[in-house]
């Protein structure tokens, strides 16, 4: 199975959603999508639904074009059924006329679902009574329940606290790993992606501005606004004749210097303190007070066009 994106543009009145847009998806990998608000992520995951058509180029698996039975989406907001159990919601697409899956195949693939979801001893609660993390549980059970075969998400954890968070990113990936499955997921946290990523897909303005494993991004980006999206702090940036050189503050590191520069202002980052000067930043791993003198050493440079 391939899923590709084949110089996809999608417009919107005067406003270019999608702009050329090329990729392709793995079979049996989590490919995620992030980029920051209004860059095409929902665009894009809306076409490889089959929920919407590009104006331009084609979304294809396996050479023909994605249809809606080819694809599984898990939402931001899990749509449930308040007043159903928790397994009659994840077996819902199941029963449709579409489906005609038989009843005993149904029991067992929702019983499968919840178990590697540890939501099993739910099974039979309504979904009107569950908390924010287990409705989310409910929602991607009810994706991963059908036998499609791409699955797609929506910033699943958009709305949840970092912690139960964790908790789904690591199970999503390990059913993944143990079915052999092939995700797309969209976020816009730097952290979902780096954790879930085989392929991580960096959009800007329509556009796919890199996409390559998570610690190639990281290490070698190909633009300054690569290099800024994945760093923790705002960059250090320095244009020298037709170049830009630039640091990411985590990979600077600060020393007490009693001929140094003064420190400007010192930001708590737990674990590490981030240290702005005037000839930049960096994070130090002891507190320090604005006036002390320190040095800033970068561990690694970029450099990029002007």
């Amino acid at each position: 199975m391939s899923l590709r994106i084949d110089g996809v543009t999608r417009t919107f009145g005067q406003v270019r959603a999608l702009d050329e847009v090329s990729l392709n998806v793995p079979t049996g990998s989590i490919t995620v999508v992030v980029g920051p608000s209004g860059s095409g992520k929902t665009t894009l995951l809306r076409l490889l639904a089959g929920l919407d058509a590009p104006d331009a180029g084609e979304v294809s698996i396996d050479g023909q074009p994605v249809t809606l039975g080819a694809t599984a989406l898990c939402f931001q907001d899990a749509p449930l059924y308040p007043h159903l159990t928790v397994a009659e919601n994840v077996a819902f697409p199941l029963r449709l006329r579409a489906s005609r899956t038989p009843r005993p195949q149904v029991e067992t693939r929702v019983g499968r679902v919840l178990e590697m979801l540890h939501i099993d001893h739910l099974a039979s609660r309504r979904v009107a009574g569950l908390s924010g993390g287990q409705r989310q549980r409910v929602g991607i059970a009810r994706a991963l329940v059908r036998e499609v075969q791409v699955y797609l998400f929506d910033e699943p954890m958009a709305h949840l606290d970092e912690q139960l968070a964790r908790g789904i990113v690591a199970d999503l990936r390990r059913i993944q790993r143990e079915l052999g499955l092939t995700f797309v997921y969209i976020t816009h946290s730097r952290e979902e992606a780096f954790a879930l990523a085989d392929q991580m897909v960096i959009l800007h303005e329509g556009r796919v501005v890199q996409a390559d494993a998570p610690q190639q991004l990281v290490e070698a980006p190909d633009s300054l606004f690569v290099a800024g999206f994945l760093g923790r702090a705002e960059l250090n940036v320095e244009k020298q004749g037709d170049r830009v050189t630039a640091t990411r503050p985590e990979e600077v590191t600060v020393t007490p210097d009693p001929a140094g520069i003064a420190v400007q202002e010192v930001v708590y980052l737990g674990p590490g303190w981030l240290v702005r000067t005037a000839r930049g930043a960096g994070v130090s791993d002891v507190p320090l007070s604005p006036g002390d003198t320190v040095r800033l050493e970068p561990r690694r440079v970029f450099t990029f066009p002007a």
